[in-house]
């Protein structure tokens, strides 16, 4: 949620040049399932000229989960010290009520002129007042769920933002690990581009031996593992994350997040579709489509979401619980292969 820093690559362009140039309206919404594209947003307007004077005094981001809609406003309605702007950025704006959403409706109908303020999250329902009058009084930006087919080229845009390019087969390869979200094949562009040093390419090989042994494939190959109830190589995948110093909270947090995406399938499978419209609707990559398909078919809905309370249990455990963290995460792991 930082600016970017100097040498790093720029956010994913907004589709508001005035931001850039330092002369962003009074409101604006950023709302994406991929938390790396909401993010990079969030970071073009605190890059923007608008707010460099004094930013730690005229910049404040804001969680909803603990800001009540009467905090945002008092926030949006204060006059910006010793600079022009003021740029408020509410986060997680999906936590809020409708009720308080509808507090925002007298703000969005009058923003004060001197603030920029930025609302950001997971997901807008756009059938409520408060996205009607947004959309209508502001300027909306919702990034969908990548297709598969979008995810070369976008992953050749951003080695091309650190002076690289992938060959079509590390791309391809790269392209398989989406499930495990954008931000996380980004980091691993920026790890490929200083392995490769003054080399422009980065080929199938130099993915092989940087991601290939890391943290990140050892998670994909984890959930992997658990989606086609591989008990086997889902430990070993497990103990090889547990040698490079993987957190086990992102380990089951990772879990968490294959399970969603299982009852995601299941919830298709059940609507008459069939493999080919899971891919379209998840918008997953070919290998990791036919594993989830072949898992959830295996189990009923009720089944799949009967395993979540494990998860939720693991989590706690780790958190609260003097049991080691590895023996945690394993039980885990043998009660979603069972």
């Amino acid at each position: 949620e930082m600016p970017p820093t100097p040498g790093s690559p720029p956010p994913d362009a907004l589709p508001w040049p005035e931001v850039a140039q330092g002369e962003p309206g009074p409101l604006y919404g950023l709302f994406g399932e991929e938390d790396f594209l909401v993010t990079q947003g969030v970071a073009a307007f605190v890059a923007s000229p608008a707010f460099a004077d004094n930013p730690s005094l005229n910049v404040e981001r804001l969680l909803a989960p603990e800001t009540p809609p009467a905090r945002v406003l008092e926030s949006a309605r204060t006059l910006p010290f010793l600079g022009r702007r003021r740029l408020v950025v509410v986060q997680e704006t999906e936590a809020y009520t409708t009720a308080q959403l509808n507090q925002f409706l007298p703000y969005l109908e009058d923003p004060a002129p001197t603030t920029c303020l930025v609302f950001a999250g997971a997901r807008l329902n756009a059938s409520t007042r408060f996205a009607k009058a947004l959309k209508a009084r502001g300027k909306l930006q919702v990034w969908k769920r990548m297709y598969p087919r979008q995810l070369v080229p976008w992953l050749e845009g951003r080695a091309k933002l650190r002076g690289k390019s992938l060959t079509r087969e590390a791309a391809a390869w790269l392209a398989e690990l989406a499930p495990l979200g954008l931000g996380a094949l980004d980091a691993e562009l920026e790890k490929l581009a200083l392995y490769v040093g003054q080399r422009r390419r980065i080929t199938l090989e130099d993915v092989h031996q940087v991601v290939g042994r890391g943290r990140l494939y050892g998670i994909f190959d984890l959930t992997d593992a658990l989606a086609a109830k591989d008990l086997a190589r889902a430990l070993d995948a497990f103990a090889q994350l547990e040698a490079l110093g993987e957190p086990p909270l992102r380990v089951v947090a990772m879990v968490a997040r294959l399970w969603r995406q299982l009852l995601e399938v299941r919830a298709v499978l059940d609507a008459g579709g069939d493999q080919a419209q899971v891919q379209r609707t998840l918008r997953l990559p070919p290998q990791a489509t036919r594993t989830l398909t072949q898992r959830a078919r295996r189990e009923s809905a009720q089944q799949l979401a009967a395993a979540l309370p494990a998860v939720l249990e693991a989590d706690l455990a780790l958190k609260s619980s003097p049991a080691a963290p590895r023996v945690v995460v394993e039980r885990l792991i043998m009660r979603l292969c069972a």
